[in-house]
């Protein structure tokens, strides 16, 4: 094997050493990001979810014909 020149087989070494330990800092750090991107998947479906059901409870509201104010119970005196 032939080295670059002026470079001797410890420099090379600790070369490959330094990209070995920046590689699993980069793992390291990517498992990371797909854990809190999976949580975030998760948050979003779930507030996906609710908006869906408040919008539809609107909906049901808003179809609804207005209640007779006589059907109300009076106010009570003060």
């Amino acid at each position: 094997m032939n080295l670059p020149e002026g470079e001797s087989a410890m420099e090379l070494g600790r070369r490959i050493e330094e990209l070995e330990i920046r590689i699993a800092h980069q793992e390291y750090a990517l498992q990371g990001q797909s854990e809190e991107l999976l949580h975030l998947q998760q948050a979003n479906t779930r507030l996906t979810r609710q908006l869906l059901e408040l919008s539809e409870r609107v909906q049901a509201l808003a179809t609804q014909p207005a209640s007779d104010p006589a059907d109300e119970p009076p106010p009570p005196h003060y």
